[in-house]
């Protein structure tokens, strides 16, 4: 384990018929005594190998790395783990400033359950505000010790999504010159790679409020999915991501049966999207 974070976001726990399913700022962990026996597939493609991105082919988003333009962004000396920010987005939110960042798994590592936090500072380096949430992951893994635990990690050189929606910021955007962050994981553990919950059709939709997602969710976890999420971050033409859009449902997913879901609405769809399974807010 690498560095268990002192504060995390409130968790949001699922009660299953065999185990207790976990998710705390976007993370996953699920037990089963029994492992099934044969895998979830669509169209004859195994959940497991299902990963969603896509284009729009627009224009809009343009193709700066970091928002707003000259922030600095770094690393927290001495303790950053494997996690390094490639991208950027700090803006006004419907609940205050929001952080939108592609992070990337620059170790030799699978990073499971992993966190991420912020420091908003001045020119002085004086800390005006931070936040703090999970990274969102597509792929899953079983514990090799025999207990049945799956967990979703993120594999070395993988991109992922954080979404930090709400900023304690003590003043206005225009103050903060820096960014500072660092992100905490449980690495060295016995696994291999397993089902766990995939995307697939994922479309943007044009809607009176902006851009909407389907698509449909399947549950390939050994036991019920209890209130299925999803996150899809539209970008733009470098990867940056430039807000997210959320689904839910109050559902109890049986194994390998899908939940057809449309997100909230995003007004800067970007030239493409990434989509999370189990990404809510």
């Amino acid at each position: 384990m690498r560095g268990m974070p002192t504060s995390r976001a409130a968790p949001v726990t699922f009660l299953l018929a065999k185990c207790l399913l976990a998710l705390s700022a976007a993370v996953i962990v699920a037990c089963s005594d029994d492992q099934p026996s044969e895998q979830c597939a669509t169209n004859g493609v195994p959940i497991s190998g299902i990963v969603e991105t896509g284009s729009l082919g627009g224009n809009t988003g343009g193709d700066t790395l970091f928002v707003p333009e000259g922030i600095e962004v770094i690393p927290r000396p001495g303790i950053n783990s494997v996690f390094n920010v490639t991208a950027l987005t700090l803006q006004a939110g419907p609940n205050g400033p929001a952080i939108y960042a592609a992070v990337r798994n620059d170790g030799d590592v699978l990073a499971c359950n992993a966190s991420f936090s912020v420091e908003l500072r001045d020119q002085d380096d004086q800390i005006l505000g931070a936040g703090v949430s999970g990274l969102v992951f597509r792929h899953f893994y079983r514990l090799t010790d025999g207990s049945g635990t799956i967990a979703g990690c993120v594999a070395p050189g993988e991109v992922t999504k954080v979404a930090i929606l709400s900023v304690s910021l003590d003043s206005p955007i225009e103050d903060v010159h820096r960014a500072v962050y660092q992100s905490t994981y449980w690495a060295n553990l016995g696994v291999v790679a397993t089902e766990g919950v995939s995307l697939t059709g994922v479309e943007a939709m044009t809607r009176n409020t902006g851009v909407a997602y389907t698509g449909a969710l399947i549950n390939g976890l050994p036991t019920p999915l209890d209130s299925p999420t999803v996150a899809v971050f539209p970008v733009n033409a470098v990867g940056r991501p430039l807000g997210v859009a959320y689904g839910g449902s109050s559902l109890l997913l049986q194994r390998c049966k899908t939940w057809d879901f449309e997100t909230s609405a995003v007004t800067e769809p970007g030239v493409g999207y990434d989509a999370y399974p189990l990404g809510g807010p």
